[in-house]
């Protein structure tokens, strides 16, 4: 039997760092969606714990114990074998949460396929594996246990840019110079794009001048997306170095994104759309 699950790229629209906690993890909140753009898991009954990767970001993947795939794996059953083959379509190091959204795409495949619950949320994981699992907006707290599912607009385009560089979610966190700032405003949910959009504009990521500062093509990129017909929103996503800019018009996003690739020839480019279900 052959299970897939697609581990689709997540976005943080906002993310703010609003203390640490006594166990050392940072407090986080975030308003959080998904694109339809993703790696894909696909799981088979094996007499061995084996992981194939395939796809145009396959090297940068590690084989070892150290993947999140095979965490996950782990996680769910320390004795499970299965031959799990990931095809990895999303850059490594983007703020996208590619392997968190492999690990969860992994724990829905493989609780299939050996018949077992998914266990409790658990922070040696990762904070994106929780909102992962689930894969649909929502504003997501604390550690990244604490979700809470919320509407928005509907089919938003976004343009997805990654310069070469990547970062280190450890390191950024590491190096921030603030970890207590202001928690993000309340946001019960809108399908209005005009109230969302507003609402967007009073969220921070404050991982973003750290980020910049180890890697400062972000700010061109911002600033770029910044200056595209009928972008609404524009911002990095996590730690970086992904970024973003969010339209509710087909036809400019198009036209953006022709801009985009012309401008930064050597980034990593998408043009995809959000995913609400």
């Amino acid at each position: 039997m052959k299970i897939e699950s697609s581990a689709r790229a997540k976005i943080n629209l906002g993310l703010h760092v609003t203390g640490v906690m006594s166990n050392g993890y940072h407090n986080l909140e975030s308003l959080v969606t998904f694109a339809n753009i993703k790696d894909r898991v696909e799981v088979t009954a094996s007499n061995e714990l084996k992981l194939s990767v395939f796809g145009p970001f396959a090297h940068a993947v590690p084989r070892d114990t150290t993947n999140m795939v095979i965490k996950a794996a782990k996680f769910l059953s320390p004795e499970g074998k299965a031959h799990i083959r990931l095809t990895k379509n999303l850059p490594v190091q983007a703020g996208l949460g590619g392997g968190s959204a492999d690990a969860a795409a992994t724990l829905r495949s493989l609780s299939k396929l050996w018949k077992i619950p998914i266990p409790d949320y658990s922070e040696a994981l990762g904070a994106d594996v929780p909102v992962c699992l689930k894969s649909k907006p929502a504003i997501m707290k604390g550690i990244g246990e604490i979700i809470t599912p919320v509407v928005i607009p509907k089919n938003l385009q976004i343009i997805l840019v990654k310069p070469k560089i990547g970062l280190s979610t450890k390191e950024i966190f590491d190096s921030l110079a603030n970890k207590n700032n202001k928690e993000m405003p309340v946001f019960l949910g809108t399908k209005s794009p005009d109230i969302f959009f507003n609402h967007l504009r009073s969220l921070r990521n404050d991982l973003l001048c750290t980020s910049i500062y180890h890697a400062p093509e972000i700010k061109n990129i911002i600033n770029f997306l910044k200056t595209q017909s009928g972008v609404n929103y524009a911002q990095m996503s996590g730690s970086g170095t992904a970024c973003f800019g969010l339209f509710n018009n087909s036809k400019n996003s198009k036209i953006a994104f022709k801009n985009v690739k012309n401008h930064f020839p050597d980034s990593w480019c998408e043009i995809t759309e959000s995913i609400n279900s």
